[in-house]
């Protein structure tokens, strides 16, 4: 018999057909780029949101007393100094260091740290002392309050924050000047904010006669 007469050849097994290697490496590789370029943005996302969380609104209460601290000689309410739709709170020249006083509540839904509070710029009023701080649940006690440093507010919770300020002991009897608000710094996740908080819920300044320099001249009044 021929060799062409030797009937079938056995079957040879062959791989089976597919995609090659570096295909799946590259739609791997592209998977993955994607979720990071999807966790970046994500994450840009909630920092932009952190960097404007502001959630400190005013407490609905302060003025010119805190447990604890000197309240000022002479001070009542008036309405005839600087011209306002309400009374002003005024405070006349005096040598001891006297409290102003507001408070602040946290309306947001994340706690936050409040790392200094201090006078706005150009204020009448210098810090004569350590800022200190009762929280809600102490305001109507006989408490005097503790030193404010890095305190964690919670969401929904409030602080009456106690201001030790001094004024000018000589003043002008026929100018005055007055501030209505004070500033907290506040910090979340790294981000800080100043902002503006009223003495006074409703906007009222505490006012006090303008500094008026040395003893003597014409118009000058100072404090015994």
């Amino acid at each position: 018999m021929g060799l062409l007469d030797q009937g079938p050849m056995p079957a040879v097994a062959t791989r089976a057909s597919g995609p090659p290697r570096g295909i799946w490496r590259r739609h791997l590789r592209r998977l993955l780029l994607s979720a990071v370029a999807l966790l970046a943005l994500a994450v840009g996302v909630l920092m932009l949101l952190a960097a404007r969380y502001q959630p400190l609104r005013p407490g609905g209460s302060g003025g010119g007393s805190f447990p604890g601290l000197r309240t000022g000689a002479g001070m009542r309410w008036v309405s005839k100094y600087i011209p306002m739709p309400s009374d002003e709170l005024h405070v006349p020249p005096q040598r001891a260091p006297f409290a102003l006083a507001g408070s602040v509540v946290n309306r947001g839904s994340f706690a936050i740290t409040i790392v200094g509070v201090r006078q706005a710029p150009g204020s009448p009023f210098r810090a004569a002392g350590p800022v200190r701080y009762l929280a809600s649940a102490e305001w109507n006690t006989a408490k005097s309050g503790h030193v404010l440093r890095h305190f964690k507010l919670l969401p929904g919770r409030g602080i009456m924050i106690g201001l030790p300020v001094r004024i000018a002991y000589c003043a002008d009897r026929r100018n005055y000047v007055g501030e209505d608000v004070f500033l907290v710094t506040e910090r979340f996740l790294g981000f800080t904010h100043t902002v503006p908080m009223p003495f006074v819920d409703y906007g009222s300044p505490v006012v006090t006669n303008a500094p008026g320099g040395q003893p003597g001249p014409p118009g000058t009044f100072c404090s015994g």
